[in-house]
C-alpha cells in the first residue's frame, strides 16, 4: 500500500481509502479487501446500487446459506454472498447517493412486518 493515502469513508466494519501515489482504491469490509482502479470502483458502485435484495432473497429462499445476495467476481468459482444489512453498509461505505439509500430505506420500512 502506498504511504500517501486519504481515507474517503469509514464505517464500523469497513473503510474506503484512496492511494494517492498509484491512484487506486482500497475497499475493506469485514474480512474482505479489494484493490480497485477508479473504473472498477465505479463498476462496483453501479452494481451495488442496482441490486434488488427482495429478488435475491426470493431466488435463494430455500438455500441452506444465511446470506442470499450475490456479488459475482471475475473468478468463476468464487461469489461473495452478503445479506441485506451488509449490502446497505457497503452502499454507505462507497457513497451511493443519499436518494438511492433513502429509497432503499423506504422500501425496507414498507416491506417490514410491523405486527
Amino acid at each position: 500500500m502506498c504511504c500517501n493515502f486519504s481515507i474517503l469513508n469509514k464505517t464500523n466494519k469497513g473503510m474506503l481509502i484512496h492511494l494517492n501515489g498509484c491512484n487506486k482504491y482500497q475497499l475493506t469490509y469485514n474480512n474482505l479487501n479489494f484493490s480497485l482502479t477508479n473504473c472498477e470502483l465505479r463498476a462496483l458502485k453501479k452494481y451495488l446500487s442496482r441490486i434488488k435484495p427482495d429478488y435475491w432473497e426470493k431466488e435463494y429462499e430455500n438455500s441452506v446459506y444465511e446470506k442470499k445476495i450475490p456479488i459475482p467476481t471475475t473468478q468463476d468459482n468464487f461469489i461473495i454472498m452478503i445479506n441485506r444489512v451488509e449490502l446497505f453498509e457497503l452502499q454507505l461505505l462507497i457513497n451511493i447517493s443519499k436518494s438511492d439509500i433513502h429509497n432503499f430505506l423506504i422500501d425496507e420500512m414498507l416491506a417490514f412486518n410491523w405486527n
